[in-house]
């Protein structure tokens, strides 16, 4: 991109790489010192924008970070100049991972576990730094953890590069959406719901051990998508190389287990378990039962024919020949065989029907992510499924669609857990911005399959209340309709706090009950929810509504009643709470809005004291007139 050989002060010696930005080693004139400089060229495309706040956005966060711990490198410089926004920073010698690995092919597994553990020891203090922006403090991820952005220096220090597209994401909801990123390093929720938080950090540092042991990504295919399906699946990487110890395989393997529960908590537990590697010591990850990886499961390959099922096959001629009738010796093999031939053709005509669902399903091992297809293509699956199971009703246990149930099953839950789950991650202030028909229709099916699942009952109860919300905000009949499907939704899931965010938001719009809201938000936080803006927002309305019925109680009063005071203050109370909710969100949703209103509101608090007070002041006596 960059023609000239200076950029203002900077004078180009060489170029060091292409991604998402260029980037070059330049020399500063001024301070007489190598600088890393990369630039990106402005342009009005959403592309180009997202990049550029992400790099803005990520040298304010490495200047704070190397602030903290000299480890990140230091940012000297950034600004706009002739069409282009550029970041200098500290010049470290060195190679990086990759550039290792090319050379080397692959790391002995104690040098790999070595510079991986010092990887996990700046995550840890990366994950548990508290950064300012906009005037509020946020944690950081680096968000593009690989082997390029891994820096080893002559001197053997590890040094972690390239945070522009890390984000600061606020400690309410512990996670943001972020389409950047390598996809060999991405892990599973990162690419089914663009999630990044600390969790996406470890499995991508997890991805780089990998490959530093094995010389190549835990998960390759022929085309992106196909890798980003591979990875979806959660399906464990091929086995590591035997040369690599059992005890470091168990590390990884829990670093990159598909679940994140099974994985380890924090940078911190990880790294503690790379020492005792690196120390002969036990490890956390060698006590757990683990399943063993197969030889080759995550490499994509052609399929051209559909799976065969000897077995069942075997199974089913096996239950005909001991229901045979008793024949003549010489009619035995012919009627097996024709038998066997009989209930072979069944067979394989259900195995071709069950083979174009399975087909259909993009994701391997027949889920399917539908928390991107549309109601229609979910219908159209489930249409399918009833045909085959009406069609294989004479097979019995032996139905071939028995194969499809469990994944279909999971398919189902995982996309409405995804439509609840992106409204309690996100701050957006409008339900309606979410697909809860289709998070119906999912668990409808769902609940088809199996009716005994409670915590489906209680989330499709939840989903019915969000249909059933009021457009508007006061009480009717549809929002006692709401509050019922809400308090079932409680009922089936104790240990969720989706039920009572939403009961909260019901009593403060619905309801104007700030009291029962309050209580609600209070457990929803118990159970681990951390509230941001849109609750902030929330209760500041509720707050406001709540000043407002007490102005207008307090105008309704005789001005020297005791309950016109008790009004009084208690407006003056409930209007401070609400201002000190609205401020720090400023700009988010309606509390610019609501901040003017609340100081209209103010002022008809001051008129309505100043009113009280006259009326009980005594009255001066009337100036008697003398007459002479």
């Amino acid at each position: 991109m960059l023609h000239a050989k200076q950029f203002g002060k900077y004078e180009i010696l060489s170029k060091l790489g292409r991604g998402m930005t260029d980037v070059y080693l330049a020399m500063d004139s001024a301070q007489n010192r190598r600088t890393v400089l990369k630039i990106v060229e402005q342009s009005a495309d959403p592309w180009t924008q997202i990049v550029l706040e992400a790099e803005r956005r990520g040298s304010e966060i490495q200047r704070q970070l190397h602030e903290a711990d000299p480890r990140f490198l230091e940012v000297y410089d950034s600004g706009d100049r002739s069409g282009c926004y550029f970041i200098a920073m500290q010049y470290i010698e060195g190679q990086s991972i990759a550039e290792i690995m090319q050379a080397e092919k692959r790391l002995h597994p104690m040098r790999a576990a070595g510079y991986a553990a010092e990887v996990a020891n700046q995550l840890d203090r990366l994950h548990s730094f508290q950064i300012e922006i906009d005037g509020r403090k946020r944690a950081v991820v680096h968000g593009d953890i690989k082997p390029a952005n891994i820096q080893i220096c002559p001197t053997g220090e590890v040094r972690l590069l390239d945070f522009g597209i890390s984000k600061a994401i606020t400690f309410t909801h512990h996670l943001t959406y972020h389409n950047l990123g390598s996809p060999s390093y991405c892990s599973p929720e990162r690419l089914r719901r663009a999630q990044v938080d600390p969790h996406s950090d470890l499995w991508a540092l997890g991805a780089t051990l990998y490959e530093m042991v094995a010389g190549f990504p835990p998960y390759q295919a022929q085309s992106t998508q196909k890798l980003e399906e591979l990875i979806r699946s959660k399906r464990p990487p091929r086995a590591l190389p035997d040369e690599c110890p059992a005890a470091l395989k168990a590390v990884i393997r829990k670093t990159l287990a598909g679940e994140i529960e099974n994985r380890y908590p924090t940078a911190a537990a990880l790294e503690q378990d790379l020492r005792a590697f690196l120390g002969d010591r036990p490890t956390q990850a060698g006590s757990e039962k683990q399943r063993a990886w197969e030889v080759n499961p995550t490499v994509e390959k052609d399929r051209t024919s559909p799976r065969a099922a000897p077995k069942k096959t075997a199974e089913i001629v096996d239950r005909a020949r001991a229901i045979l009738p008793v024949v003549k010796k010489s009619w035995i093999p012919i009627a097996a065989i024709a038998v066997g031939l009989l209930i072979g053709a069944l067979l394989y005509i259900e195995t071709q029907f069950a083979y174009r669902f399975w087909a259909d399903s993009r994701p391997l091992r027949g889920h399917r992510d539908y928390s991107r297809s549309s109601i229609a293509e979910i219908e159209a699956d489930w249409n399918l499924y009833k045909q085959l199971r009406e069609r294989n009703l004479p097979l019995g246990r032996y139905s071939p669609v028995g194969w499809l149930t469990p994944p279909l099953r999971v398919s189902l839950l995982a996309a409405a857990d995804d439509v609840i789950e992106q409204y309690r991650n996100s701050s957006d202030p409008s339900p309606s911005d979410f697909d809860w028909q289709k998070a119906r229709v999912c668990l409808l099916h769902a609940l088809e399959l199996d009716e005994s699942d409670a915590a489906a009952k209680g989330k499709l109860a939840l989903c019915n209340g969000y249909l059933t919300l009021p457009a508007k905000a006061q009480t009717s009949q549809t929002a006692m309709q709401a509050k019922a499907s809400f308090d079932e939704a409680a009922r089936d899931l104790p240990r969720s706090p989706d039920p009572h965010l939403a009961l909260a938001r019901l009593y403060v719009y619905s309801f104007h009950n700030t009291g029962r809201a309050t209580a609600e938000m209070s457990v929803a936080e118990r159970l681990g929810f951390k509230a941001g803006p849109r609750e902030a927002e929330e209760q500041a309305d509720g707050y406001l509504f709540r000043a407002e019925q007490e102005l207008r109680q307090a105008e309704k009063a005789n001005p020297t009643s005791p309950d016109a005071a008790k009004y009084v203050t208690r407006a003056q109370g409930d209007l401070e709470r609400a201002a000190n909710l609205y401020e720090p969100i400023e700009g988010f949703s309606n509390a610019g809005d609501s901040l003017e209103r609340l100081e209209g509101d103010r002022a008809k608090l001051q008129l309505i004291r100043t009113r009280n007070e006259k009326a009980v002041l005594p009255r001066k006596p009337p100036k008697r007139r003398s007459w002479r």
